[in-house]
């Protein structure tokens, strides 16, 4: 018997509907999992992009997927279960190694942190009382590392400009993009004043990154943060 969902979808179905449809209930799986969790939209796709390095579940195979379903299914029965803060906390950690950082991006390396921070043995066992202090210190961390974080004020200035679209997790994504590219412009590696259209041709993006979607801002992130980590020489999961 198979042990896990990510080896249940392993196994070949022998016909195109029957790998859709397994797809598909796999989809769905990790959509439920997630709603029983509480999960928000950018915290489920935080917990997919640490676990198989994607962010949308488009972008995966089934196999991805199954892993994804068995990390969502091992949160239920944990202390942190249904914690929206636990994916944001797990983006900042992503955020410190696409700005290139020296760290790990896993649990075991967030698990370090956190204990330095609260005296608690891991991430599962953070609540609402220790959260804020973990998510200030890791922002201000990538605030040290070139993080310069939008404003509340410019945050609803910019979603009264271009609409209500830009919201807090879309500006703190842009924030990102501009410290990795301030970076690699700081190092030669390009030389536009800003990241927006050569981002917009390289992801066949519309020309106005208030419009980009969370996920596609997130491709950007990736593809930006490898081209720095590989140019400081940093390891690169």
């Amino acid at each position: 018997m198979a042990k896990s969902f990510a080896d249940l979808a392993k196994r070949q179905l022998r016909t195109t509907a029957g790998k859709s449809d397994s797809r598909n209930k796999l989809i769905g799986a990790v959509r439920a999992a997630s709603k029983r969790l509480q999960l928000a939209d950018d915290d489920r796709r935080a917990i997919q992009l640490e676990v198989v390095g994607k962010a949308s579940m488009s972008d995966m195979t089934p196999g991805e997927i199954g892993k994804v379903l068995d990390r969502l299914n091992r949160d239920v029965k944990s202390p942190m279960a249904h914690r929206s803060h636990v994916g944001k906390i797990r983006a900042l950690w992503w955020t410190l190694y696409w700005v290139g950082e020296d760290i790990e991006p896993n649990d075991a390396a967030l698990d370090g942190f956190t204990r330095r921070q609260t005296g608690l043995a891991a991430l599962r066992f953070v609540d609402h009382r220790h959260a804020p202090s973990i998510i200030e210190a890791l922002k201000s961390w990538a605030s040290r590392a070139g993080v310069r974080w939008h404003s509340d004020a410019w945050v609803a200035d910019m979603a009264r400009i271009h609409g209500p679209q830009v919201t807090r997790p879309v500006a703190d994504r842009l924030a990102v993009i501009d410290a990795i590219w301030e970076k690699l412009r700081d190092a030669g590696q390009v030389y536009d004043s800003t990241p927006w259209s050569f981002v917009a041709r390289a992801h066949s993006l519309g020309m106005s990154q208030y419009h980009w979607t969370a996920r596609e801002i997130d491709t950007a992130i990736r593809t930006l943060g490898r081209q720095l980590r590989r140019h400081i020489g940093r390891k690169i999961d």
